[in-house]
């Protein structure tokens, strides 16, 4: 599963181990494909190191998932505004 859009996430600062910051300053992060999530496609965990489970910091999605999201929750497809023709200054309201 490859994109080519960007991806946006969001991260929860208190929940960062501080401790594993790398040279005390850089923190790692690891975006998790989480296909089958109703929510989002990504879940954000902060790499701790080989092995080790990292702490859930986050979530994210690709601009793509966001649009399909938001167009699914509509019923309808908006339709084109038509100008009244008895307007007379050919706006609609």
């Amino acid at each position: 599963m490859a994109y080519s859009e960007k991806i946006s996430f969001s991260v929860d600062c208190s929940k960062i181990n501080k401790e594993k910051l790398k040279d005390g300053k850089y923190l790692n992060l690891t975006l998790v494909p989480t296909p089958s999530s109703q929510y989002n496609e990504y879940m954000v965990s902060q790499y701790m190191g080989k092995d080790e489970s990292g702490n859930i910091v986050g979530n994210g999605d690709d601009l793509q998932t966001v649009m399909d999201k938001f167009s699914k929750g509509s019923s309808t497809s908006p339709q084109p505004m038509k100008l009244s023709e008895s307007s007379e200054d050919g706006l609609p309201f």
